[in-house]
């Protein structure tokens, strides 16, 4: 009896110090969460930019609403991920997420996902098949038997056809068209001959030998203006070939590797200040500078440049919440190291504790040569991506209470990101852009005030002159003079500028006019294989009309039309 009333006792004791000891946990806290998705639904609201939860390890996070996910190469909508309301992620695939808890509620602020953040193969391409553009990695020697030998059946995913022959399995797991993830250490852009006897853009040529006949692995290409029609030409890709030793990264879907990001072992250089010339990111950290008494990261890259004799400028990308305008902020300029160092043409930014903010979602690089564009597509001599590690503050005393991931100071979640299409290749698209904005919920304790932005025109323009009362707005409804009216006549548009730019699977279109009536309301329109019809531009201080969307695929031309019946077209 007494042994039942001391276990009992000592029962009792221990509950109560459970309930002593045991804390509360306190809002808002950090997490950063990185392991396999469990599943991922969608809000059913019928939105392009709808949220939904990711679930991680067995840990729900709710995913907000205007949250666009950065893929290895491209950042799609939440939407983008499903099919017909079915996730559309073939295979096992992994997250990482930085966010915040909030009233127990785990809520996202970033999200990255790809089959295998840290997948990397190396090795040597021991076959290489030009009627499918497939090659062969660390296969054994070919035999009649297996013509391509054993080892790992790898494609380029390329919808486009960039760096050879399409590949549109799989396109939201595409290399990056444009600012070339398929490349030479110095980002020469690879390719894969689209022929078995010759292809223009993927020349034989590009590929120089030596007196024995061999590949030249380290080569400096002649200035384009002097070159003879056998010489090896710059502004064209460089063949992969048998022998190559290369450092690829894909998923794995269906016993194909489908590669996304490649880099082959060869140091080819251009001639020095000429173009074009070619950037690599080999990697970008952008610290987060808050007031919160954390110990601050640092922002740094490491580059790869074709010419080292010019300087290469780095510079964040600020996005307007409202027109997508892009505003170039710098943040250093150096000079890479030199062709004769080691290794060559390489630059190592490191900013130390001078704060970089806001933190942009994409950087860009940008050799001071400038820039071209090539036959085959390419924008030489610059390289824009994603932020692919925010640097977030760590507590300065261990043992302190964590302070919250300050999303509010990352200005395209807090802001929004301007209009965005949403869509991968091939998917027919709506005709009017949506505004990304400010995430919703917004993963902080208190939510920043949002940007208000003026809808996106769906009416088209009158063609016809357009009419106003002549009688005064003051004017009584009871006046019993009838209002004449005046007939405006029609304006005259000017189409300032109109260009585009892609960037990792993303065309920004950029368009500017003017309208010889100040009172002129302009719309935009694009014609392409992901047409805009009338979209809502907007003027500033000087009359001055823009527009910035992104959309999927290029456009041919623009037009810029008002109320009034004036209409100007430009080819892009």
């Amino acid at each position: 009896m007494f042994v039942q009333r001391l276990l009992h006792g000592w029962i009792a004791f221990t509950l109560l110090l459970s309930l002593v000891w045991a804390q509360v946990p306190y809002d808002p806290t950090p997490f950063d969460v990185t392991g396999n998705i469990n599943g991922i639904t969608l809000d059913a609201t019928g939105e392009l930019l709808a949220g939904g939860t990711i679930t991680v390890d067995g840990l729900v996070i709710t995913v907000p609403k205007n949250l666009m996910v950065t893929l290895p190469s491209i950042t799609v909508a939440w939407s983008e991920l499903f099919n017909n309301g079915v996730p559309n992620l073939p295979g096992t695939f992994e997250a990482h997420i930085q966010g915040n808890r909030i009233n127990n509620q785990f809520i996202a602020g970033i999200i990255y996902i790809s089959q295998n953040a840290a997948q990397a193969v190396q090795g040597f391409i021991t076959a290489i098949d030009l009627t499918t553009g497939h090659f062969t990695l660390n296969g054994a020697p070919a035999t009649a038997a297996s013509p391509n030998g054993a080892g790992q059946n790898c494609v380029i995913n390329d919808p486009v056809g960039r760096f050879g022959r399409p590949y549109t399995a799989n396109p939201l797991w595409t290399s990056d068209p444009d600012n070339p993830s398929i490349h030479t250490q110095h980002g020469m852009p690879m390719c894969i001959p689209r022929s078995t006897t010759e292809d223009p853009l993927c020349p034989t040529k590009n590929r120089p030998l030596d007196a024995a006949g061999k590949p030249i692995n380290i080569f400096t290409f002649k200035d384009p203006a002097t070159i003879t029609a056998t010489d090896p030409d710059a502004r064209l890709g460089v063949p992969l070939l048998v022998g190559d030793y290369v450092t690829v990264s894909g998923t794995y879907i269906n016993g194909v590797l489908e590669i996304y990001s490649l880099n082959a072992n060869l140091q080819f250089l251009t001639a020095p200040g000429t173009k074009p010339a070619y950037v690599s990111v080999e990697e970008v950290s952008y610290a987060i500078v808050d007031t919160l008494g954390g110990v601050a990261g640092e922002t740094k890259a490491t580059v790869f440049v074709s010419d080292p004799s010019v300087q290469l400028q780095w510079f964040a990308m600020d996005v307007d919440a409202c027109s997508g305008a892009v505003t170039e902020r710098s943040i250093a300029l150096m000079q890479c190291t030199a062709a004769t160092a080691a290794p060559a043409g390489r630059c190592v930014y490191r900013m130390g504790k001078t704060d970089e903010s806001p933190a942009p979602r994409q950087v860009g690089f940008r050799l001071t040569s400038g820039t071209v564009t090539l036959s085959n597509g390419i924008v030489a001599g610059q390289f824009v991506q994603p932020v692919f590690d925010y640097i977030f503050p760590e507590l300065a005393a261990f043992g302190a209470n964590q302070f919250p991931n300050s999303f509010d100071l990352i200005p395209y979640l807090a802001k929004g990101g301007g209009p965005y299409v949403p869509g991968t290749f091939g998917i027919a698209l709506p005709a009017i852009p949506v505004i990304v904005g400010q995430l919703s919920p917004f993963p902080m304790g208190v939510t920043p005030t949002a940007t208000i932005c003026l809808p996106v025109s769906s009416s088209a323009p009158s063609a016809a002159p357009s009419t106003v009362s002549s009688v005064p707005a003051s004017s009584p409804a009871s006046s019993s003079a009838a209002a004449t009216p005046t007939v405006v006549p029609k304006d005259t548009i000017t189409i300032v500028s109109a260009s585009q730019g892609t960037v990792r699977g993303v065309t920004t279109v950029t368009a500017s006019a003017r309208s010889s009536n100040a009172n002129a309301v302009l719309t935009f329109s694009m014609v392409g294989p992901n047409p805009i019809n009338n979209a809502a531009m907007t003027k500033d201080s000087t009359g001055l009309w823009t527009i910035s969307v992104s959309v999927k695929n290029k456009g041919s031309s623009v037009t810029i039309t008002s109320q009034f019946g004036g209409s100007a077209t430009k080819a892009i």
